[in-house]
């Protein structure tokens, strides 16, 4: 981390632009529906408008839930939707606000990634399309490139995530993005001039994944590898980069050669991850061992042995032998809660009656929750395009299309009452 760096940063982005199209799209189209006039209308202007007003209030928070505040700080990351803020206005009750904000320690985070799609459009010349992903699995923070704060995100990440989760094309890449034009001088010179170093080859390669181009990406990483194939920095250059473009085949081959470069218990751990990738369970395991006699960094090694462990049948004994040699040896805040969470989890798993079984009731209410609040939606929008196709369904008040709407409500609130009660914390964990 650069120093004199803000240990606290907060800033507004658009978590869904979809979302907030679709709330705007359905306020004009309820706009719409208030002020115009259609053959055979009965209803009058002002019964009209107190029957749309719930409709329109629902609609704004739908916009200001999809634009969130995110506070981050050196205890974490906190994120508010603007619709929780102005509930929170309104009334204190959390229940009202849990849904729409979030604290994530830095300890739950379990990556910090770059994506970069490869499809840019042409007439984007200076930021490529991508996000900054952070967070854990349900909770996670999506910035955009170009974002102002980025840098500044960055480095907090880099600060307090262990560089295990941390995946930059860049290695110091800190927001600064060439321009295509940048780009197109530097392809030239490597084409025009065989004397450029290779670490300059590896540097244009990876803009080029940047931008969204893999195929010259790989090509040119090939050759920068051929003028030197065994030297180390640009070996593990390789391997990044070729780990990101899906070529394992040529990335477990420089890795391979980074082994016998080198003893590095990182090294061991991305092996590690290719044979399990590859489904060589023993290979995985062999040198997750190696890893873990390596004390700077047993604590990650046991973690992921640990984690192997669980996924055989009648391994939980073993899984838990690790996590706790783990706890023992661990340094990192990160990891070592990480690790008090998997072995408080499991060790609870094993040791108290019915536990299984009262986790798997709170997934199914949670699944029944969305299935429910997906449902009534939909009864919710079809119910309001039957009445603007025809009022008369409507009449006597509420009509066939008011009950669909009432039926959607109520199967809209079952589903946020189902999934709130399997969404809290389970017993003993």
């Amino acid at each position: 981390m650069t120093p004199g760096v803000e240990t606290r940063v907060t800033f507004k982005i658009v978590t869904s632009p979809l979302w907030l199209t679709l709330s705007l799209g359905f306020i004009l189209f309820l706009a719409g529906a208030a002020a115009g006039e259609s053959p055979g209308e009965t209803l009058e202007t002002w019964p009209r408008l107190a029957a749309l007003a719930p409709l329109v209030l629902l609609s704004l928070l739908m916009l200001l839930d999809s634009i969130h505040r995110v506070e981050m700080q050196s205890d974490g990351i906190r994120v508010t939707s603007l619709a929780a803020l102005l509930l929170g206005r309104i009334s204190a009750l959390r229940r009202w606000q849990s849904d729409r904000s979030f604290k994530l320690s830095w300890s739950a985070v379990d990556a910090v990634e770059l994506r970069i799609p490869r499809f840019q459009s042409p007439l984007r010349r200076h930021v490529p399309r991508g996000w900054l992903l952070a967070g854990s699995s349900g909770r996670v923070i999506r910035i955009p490139l170009g974002h102002p704060q980025l840098p500044r995100v960055l480095a907090l990440c880099r600060r307090f995530v262990h560089p295990f989760f941390v995946h930059l094309p860049v290695p110091d890449w800190e927001g600064k993005i060439p321009s295509r034009r940048a780009l197109e001088r530097r392809v030239r010179t490597i084409v025009c001039d065989d004397t450029v170093s290779p670490d300059y080859v590896a540097e244009t390669a990876r803009i080029c994944f940047l931008w969204g181009n893999p195929t010259q990406a790989e090509r040119l990483m090939d050759l920068a590898l051929a003028s030197h194939p065994m030297e180390e920095s640009l070996l593990e250059d390789y391997y990044r980069t070729m780990k990101r473009l899906g070529r394992r085949d040529k990335a477990l081959s420089a890795l391979e050669k980074l082994l016998v470069l080198r003893s590095s218990p990182m090294d061991l751990l991305e092996m590690a991850e290719m044979r399990h990738s590859q489904g060589d369970r023993k290979g995985t395991t062999e040198y997750l061992l190696q890893a873990a006699e390596y004390p700077p960094s047993s604590d990650l090694a046991h973690f992921l042995l640990g984690c192997l462990y669980l996924q055989r049948e009648g391994l939980e004994e073993a899984a838990l032998e690790q996590w706790k040699k783990g706890l023992d040896r661990a340094r990192h805040p990160q990891l070592l809660a990480k690790l008090v969470e998997a072995y408080r989890y499991h060790r609870a798993l094993l040791t108290t009656p019915g536990f299984f079984e009262r986790e798997h009731r709170r997934l199914s209410r949670l699944s029944w929750g969305r299935k429910l609040g997906v449902v009534g939606a939909v009864m919710v929008l079809a119910s309001i395009t039957w009445w603007w196709l025809s009022p008369e369904s409507a009449i006597p008040f509420p009509g066939r299309s008011g009950m669909l709407l009432i039926l959607g409500g109520l199967l809209l609130i079952a589903g946020a009452m189902v999934g709130r009660s399997g969404s809290g914390p389970i017993n003993g964990r």
